[in-house]
């Protein structure tokens, strides 16, 4: 594990109540694998499901702690991003409160200030939402 719950946010931008990522356990240049708690106290708990607007942002601080992750060991700034599209969103199912979800990312392509992401999240092994993300990267200056 590369960093869990308690230093998480050195690699998001995000802070609470907002992060949606408790661990990240795999960051290379190209993919990242997260993992999430779906707990009571997290903001897009709906009817005792992390709802679909927490997984695409599960998918999306995914991305944002793969970047994280490289800066830091390059020690260099982390690039803010946003979500600038989200295509071809498939939700299968919603991960039930008390359950665990895993999260992977694959970096597809990156275009001048767009890097294109696939992403997956899985719950024991079954494909809960995939989809593939475009985000903005807008570098310090």
């Amino acid at each position: 594990m590369l960093a869990s719950r308690n230093n998480i946010t050195q690699f998001i931008p995000q802070r609470q109540p907002m992060v949606m990522i408790h661990d990240l356990l795999e960051a290379s240049d190209t993919h990242a694998i997260t993992r999430l708690s779906v707990e009571r106290e997290n903001i897009f708990i709906d009817r005792e499901c992390l709802a679909e607007p927490g997984l695409v942002e599960n998918i999306a601080q995914t991305a944002a702690a793969q970047v994280g992750y490289q800066c830091a060991l390059k020690q260099v700034p982390v690039p803010i991003g946003y979500i600038a599209a989200v295509k071809n969103l498939e939700i299968i199912r919603l991960p039930k409160l008390g359950t665990v979800i895993t999260t992977s990312i694959e970096i597809t392509n990156q275009v001048l200030d767009v890097t294109v992401a696939k992403g997956r999240v899985e719950q024991n092994g079954e494909i809960c939402c995939t989809c593939e993300m475009r985000i903005f990267v807008k570098n310090q200056p």
